[in-house]
């Protein structure tokens, strides 16, 4: 075989605080250790989305926050909280690249904005203790084979690539999106409160049984929709972290309308700005939706694997919530180029919750959920 590429997309990995929602470390350092263990060269491609930076708070001292102006010390400072809450999938990515012949591939999520200050690539070069074959990018590509995350096709999510900083106050800070700018200064407190909520889907049928949810949900999104229109640009005017782009006024005052805050399809439109590269690629790969999709026509695939996280489905008649299993996309190059490729499941340990009892007591289930995964909490 010439060549194996694995492809993961959207682990999430947090600070092991009430907003870090992976806990399979035991399954996926496992399955990392196990392609560390191949005869063969293995491209691994974490596709976006490997670190939840936008959740991890940022710790000084006794105080915790979600800072608006995230420096290159904030984001060293949650890597570290990471680092700490999940050693084993670090421990076993080093493992990995300890051979020469393997590759590790960090794709830029909009999650892991961080990724693009060098001092947060040298430091995870660092924890790995190599230097070489580790790469930070936007897109992956070996032959016939593409991967990206796919947020440039998420209107609310999309990022400024060629212009990932701010200068403010002298400092260099993210210039992420202004959704992930509400997300970290309004919503994690609702977070907090509510930990295991954005673990379930379809959201349409969870606010369905639970209409408190909605209440406070739309009650903070008009809030700061209208401070980021009316108020913020003059209180703030030479603060860049509260530029509203006018281009979506629609869009935001449309998904307030409906209650609508599920990340829209973005295959349609990957396919129309892609279309050139497509028809050079047999196998394409995206991450970012959370959900299991395989599109094939005219010799070539475009999947979207789904989440790492700890997700569950609710069952809206049963209220029942199975969990989600986690999937990868592996594709095996032969040595005369031709390829296979296979999207491969991995059963979930946890169990099955009822959406009722979960709601009585979110922090309880976190753990029960954290307890079947074998995964010790920090909380």
């Amino acid at each position: 075989m010439q060549k194996e590429i694995i492809i993961i997309g959207d682990i999430e990995l947090g600070g092991g605080t009430l907003t870090d929602d992976f806990i399979s470390d035991k399954t996926l350092a496992r399955l990392i250790r196990m392609l560390a263990q191949r005869k063969h060269p293995v491209d691994l491609v974490l596709n976006g989305d490997t670190f939840d930076f936008l959740k991890c708070p940022y710790i000084s001292g006794n105080t915790r926050s979600y800072p608006r102006h995230i420096t290159k010390e904030i984001s060293l400072a949650k890597l570290g909280l990471i680092y700490a809450a999940h050693e084993l999938v670090f421990q076993a990515l080093k493992q990995f690249v300890k051979k020469k012949e393997n590759r590790l591939h960090f794709i830029i999520g909009n999650h892991d904005h961080d990724l693009f200050f060098p001092a947060v690539q040298q430091k995870i070069r660092e924890y790995l203790s190599r230097k070489k074959n580790i790469s930070f990018r936007l897109q992956y590509q070996y032959k016939e084979v593409y991967a990206e995350h796919g947020q440039q096709y998420d209107f609310l999510n999309k990022i400024k690539p060629k212009q990932p900083f701010h200068l403010y106050g002298g400092k260099q800070i993210l210039n992420i999106p202004w959704l992930s700018f509400g997300l970290i200064s309004n919503f994690m407190v609702l977070k907090e409160e509510h930990p295991f909520l954005e673990r379930i889907n379809p959201l349409p049928a969870v606010f369905s049984h639970h209409q408190a949810i909605v209440k406070k949900l739309s009650w903070r999104s008009i809030k700061y929709f209208l401070l980021s229109i009316l108020y913020f640009p003059i209180r703030h005017y030479y603060d860049p972290t509260y530029n509203f782009p006018k281009e979506m006024l629609r869009e935001v005052y449309r998904r307030i309308k409906k209650v609508h805050w599920e990340i829209d399809t973005i295959v349609e439109k990957f396919k129309w700005k892609r279309r050139r590269l497509i028809r050079k690629k047999q196998v394409l790969v995206l991450g970012h939706i959370h959900e299991r999709y395989v599109e094939e026509k005219d010799g070539r695939v475009i999947i979207h694997p789904s989440t790492w996280r700890d997700e569950y489905l609710l069952d809206d008649k049963t209220k029942l919530l199975r969990p989600n299993p986690k999937r990868y996309v592996r594709v095996a190059i032969a040595d005369d180029d031709s390829l296979r490729w296979e999207l491969v499941e991995v059963p979930p340990r946890a169990g099955t919750f009822r959406f009722d009892d979960v709601v009585k007591d979110e922090v309880g289930f976190i753990r029960k959920a954290a307890v079947q995964e074998r995964f010790k909490v920090r909380f």
